[in-house]
């Protein structure tokens, strides 16, 4: 950030901190696709179900409940404020919040930041993740693989940046939130005209609603 706000300097009481010191686990989804179960009502997702504010359930796969178990216990179900991160392909794509917990777990293409809400707000370490220079950062010094790019973990939890002091973090992760939130609802509505629309006009170009008495 280039700390307009602040005359262009650090302030004296942020902390520089690593991904590993506001983290209580960094980690992946499962390394193990269960055999696909289409009747279970556990959805099990990878880096091509998400999007900008969750999980696209329409596509994924559903796994039985001997192995949803089984990926819970192995921390690949996300918890309440982890931030689930795009960490396989287009990476650092699609990046949000969990914002309630499901029953619902995920691959090892989407990683899992667990932040430490005693050190940092979950919307501090969101908008941190999502900054272009951190994408272009992570492209240069934390990617590995051509035919299929992917953090590598182990070094982006090294990754640095200067962090404000709580009382700070507040005042900045409450307007994020806002506008995370009025964002969201923004969504919401468009692509709920926009389902209004693809089903009503069939039925207007065929004639199966008359609106020749409408008047505007």
């Amino acid at each position: 950030m280039d700390y307009a706000p602040y005359g262009g300097v650090a302030p004296s009481n942020w902390t520089e901190v690593s991904l590993d010191d506001v983290c209580t686990r960094i980690t992946d989804g499962s390394h193990y696709s269960p055999a696909d179960s289409p009747d279970s009502p556990y959805p099990m997702y990878s880096v091509k179900d998400m999007e900008t504010y969750g999980f696209n359930p329409s596509a994924c796969k559903h796994i039985s409940e001997e192995d949803f178990r089984k990926m819970q216990k192995g921390d690949c179900v996300p918890l309440l404020n982890d931030i689930l991160v795009a960490k396989d392909g287009s990476y650092l794509k699609e990046i949000f919040i969990c914002s309630e917990e499901k029953d619902e777990a995920i691959l090892s293409s989407i990683a899992i930041f667990r932040p430490d809400i005693n050190i940092i707000m979950p919307e501090i370490l969101l908008y941190l993740l999502k900054q272009p220079s951190v994408r272009q950062d992570v492209g240069d010094n934390y990617v590995s693989g051509s035919a299929l790019p992917r953090i590598v973990l182990k070094d982006f939890k090294k990754y640095r940046f200067m962090l404000p002091p709580m009382d700070e973090q507040l005042k900045i992760g409450s307007v994020l939130h806002a506008i995370r939130m009025q964002t969201k609802v923004n969504i919401d509505e468009i692509q709920c005209l926009s389902s209004t629309r693809d089903a009503l006009l069939p039925k207007l170009m065929s004639g199966e609603i008359d609106v020749s008495k409408v008047r505007i």
